[in-house]
């Protein structure tokens, strides 16, 4: 009897070797149960995916241990054994990629609250390169280098889409006098609202075919162009002041003098390196080169809820006093909830529209933005919002 319990442990063996053979990715955990009349051993079988190209060596089981025959004795109460740990295979457990981006959290006011959600925000880039057509051959207003508005107005329109864009200045008898879409070309604008291109940002895509857009809008008649989208905003146009600086130079400066030239947009972010913060570093770096940024007017974007308005007309007046009393244009604002989502814009609109006519170095604004559900209902219908920024209601 003893040979044939030596031969059985010898088959048991080979039956696991051929079990470890035949994947490599499966696991014998063996687990001692019981204590009393007779020891069993109980082979379980786990299966587990392995991301890493490698895994921690395998070592091979201990060979189990030669049974012990005595005689049998009453059975004694024995405390259940604790339920095993659950079983962890590092061999899963994969590091997290590092974030693309740091996310900085502050305590601070909600009127600081700078940009939207996502659903709120515009396009990282602007709209696809179509052939240029149209867009403010004469446009409205009048062309100058001064300190005079360029404009016969202040009202504009910041769009993705033409269609709708138009379909908005028809229904309020060109009440809006200019138009943005963050790109360099005005994808069918109608002809009677001044087109205003922006280089958007520093990549190729932007860059490579800017200079044949601008010559365009400025044989079109256009009255003045935009630099860079938010370069303080790390999910927007990101640059350093001085990079930006450089590439304003380079990029904006030959065409002063041919249309006036707009500053980088900064948000209303109060965050170091931020905000006005940046604007004021770009200034200085201007300064510092030795050919200077031609800049004749500022440009800031403001966000906040409804209830902090006051701070709007104050990051226009602190942009005024950072660019050496300069112009300021207004080309994104909205009010938001503390959610970052939209808030009411119509009664927001209806409120600081007045104040914002009533600013005189205020040369321009454009709330975000001309699309259906914002100042549009639909295709070809305003919202309630849409009434009150064309003044109808």
């Amino acid at each position: 009897m003893f040979i044939n319990k030596i031969v059985a442990i010898a088959a048991l063996a080979a039956l696991t070797e051929q079990a470890l053979a035949f994947n490599s990715h499966r696991h014998l955990h063996r687990r001692r149960i019981g204590a009393a009349k007779h020891t069993r051993w109980v082979t379980y079988v786990t299966t587990v995916t392995v991301d890493a190209p490698q895994q921690a060596p395998y070592s091979e089981p201990t060979p189990a241990p030669a049974p012990v025959h005595r005689q049998p004795e009453a059975p004694k109460a024995v405390a259940a054994a604790p339920a095993p740990p659950p079983f962890r295979n590092d061999a899963e457990v994969v590091a997290p990629a590092a974030p693309l981006t740091t996310l900085a959290v502050a305590l601070k006011p909600v009127a600081s609250l700078l940009q939207p959600v996502a659903s709120y925000l515009p396009p990282l880039v602007p709209p696809p390169v179509k052939p240029s057509g149209g867009g403010g051959k004469g446009g409205k207003g009048h062309a100058g280098s001064g300190s005079g508005p360029v404009f016969s107005g202040k009202r504009g329109l910041a769009y993705n889409e033409a269609t709708l864009a138009n379909h908005f200045d028809d229904q309020c008898n060109g009440c809006s006098v200019w138009a943005y879409n963050w790109g360099s070309s005005p994808q069918g604008l109608a002809g009677n609202i001044s087109y205003v291109p922006m280089l958007w940002g520093n990549k190729p895509m932007f860059i490579d075919h800017w200079q044949s857009d601008a010559q365009k809008a400025v044989d079109n008649g256009a009255k003045a162009m935009l630099s860079f989208n938010e370069p303080d905003n790390g999910g927007q146009a990101k640059m350093s002041p001085e990079q930006a600086a450089q590439l304003h130079v380079q990029h904006m400066n030959p065409w002063g003098g041919k249309a006036l030239i707009g500053s980088p947009a900064v948000t209303n972010s109060g965050q170091p390196g931020e905000g006005l913060q940046w604007l004021e570093g770009f200034l200085k770096a201007c300064d510092g080169q030795g050919e200077k940024c031609r800049v004749d007017f500022c440009v800031v974007h403001w966000y906040s809820q409804p209830q902090y308005a006051d701070t709007l007309y104050d990051h226009i007046a602190k942009a005024h006093k950072l660019c050496g009393g300069k112009p300021v244009w207004l080309t994104e604002f909205g009010p938001v909830d503390a959610a970052g989502q939209q808030a009411d814009a119509a009664a927001f609109l209806k409120e600081v529209i007045p104040k914002l006519d009533a600013i005189d170095y205020l040369h321009a604004y454009a709330p975000f933005m001309c699309s259906a559900g914002k100042l549009m209902s639909s295709a070809n219908a305003m919202s309630e919002t849409g009434k009150v920024y064309a003044g109808l209601s």
